[in-house]
């Protein structure tokens, strides 16, 4: 089994344009998830050397925090529903 899923976190968190995700990758076998590795290092380092900090920030103040991140979930539950 094999796969890539890329995930925002812009839209729920309401960081447009701050780079707020993450890549996951499911690989077959640990040599497969070295090879991918190697490749994501090369492509990502030039595009990622110097990452805005003030998204990720603002993240974990939101999730890393019990009151918060209930409050979050809860406004986030309400614009579902």
């Amino acid at each position: 089994f094999q796969m890539y899923m890329c995930q925002s976190f812009a839209k729920n968190l309401g960081l447009y344009g701050e780079r707020i995700g993450m890549l996951h990758v499911a690989c077959g076998s640990a040599d497969a998830a070295k090879a991918v590795l190697s490749q994501l290092k090369m492509v990502i380092r030039p595009m990622y050397s110097s990452p805005p900090i003030h998204g990720a920030l603002l993240v974990e103040r939101i999730l890393g925090e019990p009151a918060t991140l209930e409050s979050w979930k809860k406004e986030l539950k309400d614009m579902a529903d």
